[in-house]
């Protein structure tokens, strides 16, 4: 089985939210501009831009007009919460159906835990 190409944008993506994560960028950190990453990386401009574009509207990002990007200051909450929603997504993606990750929810939290 062969494994799938992620696009580059989401390579970023998924790049700077482990950073985040994993305390390596912190909270108001500035991050490069969309410019100064491409130059870095060998890519359009505009691949960066998108990245941002969705780690913003993800919240783990901010951009201050004319000052530049920022890590925004996740709580511990909101950090697990992504983590599980993209452990999930990628469960999904492996053909894992609902029933099953649920059955395995209940599981490890008992089935009627709140």
């Amino acid at each position: 089985m062969g494994t799938v190409k992620q696009s580059v944008y989401l390579q970023i993506v998924s790049g700077i939210q482990r950073k985040i994560e994993l305390g390596l960028l912190c909270a108001d950190e500035k991050l490069p501009s969309c410019r100064e990453y491409a130059i870095k990386m060998g890519i359009n401009p505009n691949t960066v831009q998108r990245a941002y574009a969705v780690l913003e509207e993800q919240g783990y990002i901010y951009t201050v007009p004319k000052k530049g990007v920022y890590v925004s200051a996740l709580s511990g909450a909101d950090k697990s919460e992504h983590i599980a929603r993209e452990k999930l997504n990628e469960l999904k993606d492996a053909g894992i159906p609902r029933k099953k990750l649920i059955g395995i929810i209940n599981e490890i939290y008992g089935e009627y835990d709140d």
